[in-house]
């Protein structure tokens, strides 16, 4: 099974810190948002923290009202089984069709039966189509 559809992700930059995670993610799950996938990362002192969630527009509210810069920039949010070659395919679609992508993370529990992965390229109408192809 491969899905796709066209989303948003939420982006935050911080300062590098211990505990800033933990205090995004807070405000999050006290609300009982759940996050879809999340990558983090950090470059000197600068973190930069990219998430979805199941409800960006309220995720966004909240991180806001904290006084958090959030930013949104669209994704192509794929699903897809939990099994080995399940992304080399949807890969595959994706190169063939001549895309390049320009960042792609992901979640999955081990046992779980699908994997969410969130994808960007300079287009990602034509991305959606190629991988929905």
């Amino acid at each position: 099974m491969i899905s796709a559809i066209l989303d948003s992700q939420l982006m935050i930059t911080v300062n590098n810190k211990v505990g800033t995670l933990a205090e995004v993610t807070n405000v999050i799950s006290a609300s009982k948002i759940n996050l879809i996938a999340i990558s983090a990362y950090a470059v000197e002192n600068v973190g930069h923290i990219v998430f979805v969630t199941e409800d960006n527009k309220e995720a966004k509210r909240l991180l806001k009202a904290r006084k958090y810069d959030v930013r949104e920039e669209p994704v192509v949010l794929v699903t897809l089984d939990n099994k080995p070659g399940s992304l080399q395919a949807v890969t595959t679609k994706i190169a063939q069709a001549g895309i390049d992508l320009t960042f792609i993370y992901g979640s999955v529990e081990k046992e779980g039966i699908i994997s969410r992965v969130v994808m960007i390229s300079e287009d990602n109408q034509l991305l959606l189509l190629a991988i929905r192809k």
